[in-house]
């Protein structure tokens, strides 16, 4: 008799790879695995499928509507300058977790490991903490942190958890009930290209240039508070990654190499995922000029939106506000520069020519193919840097 397997996801615009099904199976059955590009799909071994069909029930993407609105919205700027500088944005995200860990807690979110593999890891002091600060443009596996994160839980140890808005709701259904100890945190999230992807490229920058990438940063403020990074070499010599002039960069910011369901994220919308929403607060030069310049913030060192959506994310901001600049915002204000707060990304079809073209020919066809259409607009992003922030401030104020 043919054992009956459950049908996971079907199209891959139903799945977000959270891996909450993974963690949920009691026998191991689910494993990850990788499409032609590089993207993760969870795989049932029939062998070890008892029919359970937990994976199914589990699946948030495909069962739970968020119903969490925004209840206070504030500008946030951390006041620990050194991490602050190392961080994408205004800080928070590093700020919020140092203080859980301090009172002996733990912290969950995404690190490169020495291959710029990306995935969920726990952190339990400040060293391993810097590992998930700062953006990664790529997707992370969560792997089996979430029974991790469920034993630290019922050991009563306060954990917070940082991730995508797919990945959050993961978790939470995971868990199966709510936990007073857990501080749930998603990010503005504009989609994600595979892994994979993103590792090839790294490869294909090697050999381009000759050289190990040691340190990859997708957000250089050196460079200014903005869409630019850069990578450290071995011999610790630094490149400046402009987001116009770096095909991966360019793809990702114009959502061409994202995952399937990004282009229907249901999480891209008011109703988040969790206690807090936290990312850059671009605009903000025209929704509060005054609290810009001179002896103000500083823009070009980031600054942050941080979003409460339950009164547990609210108690633990205020708990915490001695360790910001807080300044009471709306959630309106914050969405006019954040696209994915009011819709997902826009979908191309010359994503499916660049994903085929990647598939068939690898990163190097993909950048050539960037090099042949960019024209002139590669150079904006060079030139845009060297504006002072102050010039670039009336500029935008005015558009």
């Amino acid at each position: 008799m043919n054992k009956e397997i459950p049908v996971l996801y079907g199209k891959d615009d139903n799945c977000c790879a959270c891996g909450a099904c993974v963690n949920i199976c009691p026998k191991n059955a689910i494993s990850m695995k990788k499409d032609r590009y590089g993207f993760l799909f969870p795989a049932i071994n029939s062998d070890l499928c008892i029919n359970c069909k937990l994976c199914k029930k589990v699946c948030a993407y495909q069962n739970v509507n968020e119903t969490n609105t925004p209840l206070k919205t504030w500008v946030a700027v951390s006041k620990n300058k050194e991490k602050l500088k190392k961080s994408a944005s205004g800080g928070v995200f590093y700020t919020l977790a140092d203080a859980v860990i301090k009172e002996k807690g733990c912290a969950a979110g995404a690190a490169f490991d020495d291959k710029f593999e990306l995935s969920h890891i726990i952190a339990y002091d400040e060293k391993t903490l810097e590992k998930l600060q700062g953006s990664k443009y790529t997707q992370s596996s969560t792997g089996l942190v979430f029974r991790e994160i469920r034993k630290k839980l019922n050991d009563d140890k306060t954990v917070l958890f940082s991730g995508c808005p797919c990945q959050v709701a993961g978790l939470k259904a995971y868990l199966g009930k709510d936990y007073s100890n857990l501080i749930t945190v998603d990010l503005i999230c504009h989609g994600v290209p595979s892994n994979k992807a993103f590792r090839d490229y790294l490869k294909f920058f090697e050999k381009k240039k000759n050289i190990k990438v040691k340190k990859f940063s997708f957000r250089d403020k050196s460079i200014g508070w903005g869409k630019n990074g850069s990578i450290i070499s071995e011999d610790n010599y630094k490149f400046k990654l402009y987001e116009t002039a770096e095909s991966y960069l360019y793809y990702f910011a114009n959502s061409l190499i994202l995952r399937k369901n990004c282009y229907s994220c249901k999480y891209a919308d008011s109703h988040r995922t969790g206690d807090i929403t936290i990312g850059d607060f671009w605009g903000l030069e025209k929704e509060y000029p005054e609290l810009l310049g001179k002896n103000k913030i500083d823009e070009s060192k980031g600054v942050s939106v941080i979003i409460a959506n339950t009164d547990k994310g609210i108690d633990f901001i205020k708990k915490n506000r001695n360790l910001f600049d807080l300044y009471k915002s709306s959630f309106e204000k914050a969405a006019k520069g954040n696209t994915q707060l009011n819709r997902p990304s826009r979908y191309d079809t010359k994503r499916e020519t660049i994903l085929e073209l990647y598939a068939d020919k690898g990163w190097k066809a993909v950048d050539e193919r960037f090099n042949k259409n960019i024209g002139i607009r590669k150079y904006a992003g060079v030139l845009k840097s060297m504006i002072p922030a102050r010039v670039k401030r009336t500029i935008k104020r005015f558009k």
